[in-house]
């Protein structure tokens, strides 16, 4: 019996769920003080110009994670021929995965430090907000290819190692912290300081990646097994393409809500997307945490045709996510304002203008919980084309259309609620499939 079949298969359902899901969770919290502390700092030194800065960079990060999703195919493909004993196709993916990460992440920095200005204008930036956000990109965009290296600390959670992969974000957190306070007040850098910070924090997180996989004694780096071979890329990219897809059309989304805000709400609803854009991200954290941790489990019982065990880890994630999520919900509603007001500091109307788009653009998150973990399941048992054809419908079909629809008759009010409408539909949706899937997996 090897050592993965006894952390995947042979210990209890609930104690595996908690050894990889809760160091998974709580190191991505621990992450999200990254985006947090940037958030505040910002809020305090540069005001409303600077979180409406930062709310129209925000689809640049998404689409520099995009492409770290899109190589989330890396962990699940691992997973499963791990679960089926093939360690030589395991590190093969592996080698020839990083290789590409890289190649992309640098062709992706060229791309947008090239265009960087007209994006900006494309995004919506007016002429007193794009100084604020060129300084917020300057060391956003190079970090793009140490972003989507660090972005396989799953891997390390995907081959046993949980407390590691915690342990690597919560470093990146805290480092980012440290220096936040350093470069934006210490130094007096403003929104660049912030950018500056997150570069560094990322970089020295993304080179200890590389490092674990030179000396793992479960698959790691071989020059036998590096090559630019276009088939592992393609099957890479064929697990991997719903998240990447999930974040383009998000940045889409965002980049449709910033604009249409902008047109009803002026300056001051961009602010506001960018406080509200900050708090979802923690619950969406919080859950694909768990997601992520769950997500190991599965794809190795998968392959090694554990049925049972599958279905055992989808019902506990589903109970965990909805509760979380609802608490979360609970939380933030009823505590709407002094969370605003810890990232607006003399700014009265904005905060009160976005305590209450807030609390209607949050109140279902429970159904984007539900989405979130059944779509998860859909990709790690490597059924990509469901998890797409929903990323697609949730956003193309339902949240851009409802958001210029809803807009029109009920200006700003109705763009705060194109999101979690268009979340609870394909989220029942979506639930009721993955159902009708887990009746039919027999052992």
């Amino acid at each position: 019996m090897n050592d993965l079949s006894i952390k995947f298969e042979k210990q209890g359902t609930l104690s595996t769920i908690l050894k990889f899901s809760v160091p998974s969770s709580f190191g991505a919290i621990i992450g999200m003080l990254c985006v947090l502390t940037d958030r505040f700092f910002i809020g305090q030194v540069a005001g409303r110009a600077g979180m409406a800065a930062v709310a129209l960079v925000f689809p640049y990060a998404m689409i520099i994670n995009s492409f770290n999703f899109a190589f989330s195919g890396i962990a699940i493909i691992i997973g499963v021929k791990l679960g089926s004993n093939d360690r030589d196709g395991a590190e093969k993916i592996l080698c020839t995965g990083f290789m590409w990460i890289i190649i992309v992440g640098f062709l992706l920095s060229i791309f947008l430090w090239s265009f960087n200005v007209p994006i900006l204008r494309y995004l919506g930036a007016s002429d007193s907000i794009i100084p604020f956000a060129k300084k917020y990109t300057s060391f956003l965009i190079p970090v793009a290819i140490f972003q989507m290296i660090l972005g396989q600390s799953t891997l390390i959670r995907g081959i046993g190692d949980s407390v590691t992969a915690m342990g690597v974000n919560i470093f990146t957190g805290v480092l980012n912290v440290i220096l936040d306070y350093i470069f934006i007040l210490k130094f007096g850098m403003g929104i660049q300081g912030a950018s500056l910070a997150t570069f560094i924090a990322t970089l020295l997180s993304a080179l200890y990646v590389l490092y674990y996989f030179t000396k793992s004694d479960i698959i790691n780096f071989s020059k036998k097994n590096c090559s630019l071979n276009l088939k592992i890329l393609k099957e890479i990219f064929r697990i991997g393409s719903p998240r990447f897809y999930n974040q383009l059309l998000q940045s889409s989304v965002i980049t449709v809500t910033n604009k249409q805000a902008g047109i009803y709400g002026g300056d001051i609803a961009t602010a506001a997307i960018g406080i509200i854009s900050i708090c979802r991200s923690v619950m969406n954290t919080s859950l694909q945490g768990f997601n992520q941790g769950t997500a190991a489990i599965i794809s190795y019982n998968f392959g090694s045709n554990n049925f049972k065990r599958v279905k055992d880890v989808l019902k506990i994630q589903l109970y965990t996510v909805v509760s979380v999520s609802f608490v979360l919900v609970v939380l933030m509603l009823t505590n709407t304002e002094t969370i605003v007001s810890f990232f607006i500091k003399n700014d009265p109307t904005l905060v009160d203008f976005t305590v209450s788009s807030m609390r209607i653009n949050l109140f279902l998150m429970p159904f984007t919980a539900i989405f979130l973990a059944c779509n998860n399941f859909f990709q790690s048992i490597k059924e990509n084309v469901i998890a797409t054809r929903f990323f697609v419908a949730r956003i193309i079909v339902l949240n851009i259309p409802l958001v210029y629809i809803l807009g029109h008759f009920f200006q700003e009010t109705g763009v705060w609620l194109a999101f979690p409408i268009a979340d609870t539909t394909v989220a029942i949706v979506l639930f009721f499939l993955t159902l009708k899937k887990i009746k039919s997996l027999k052992s």
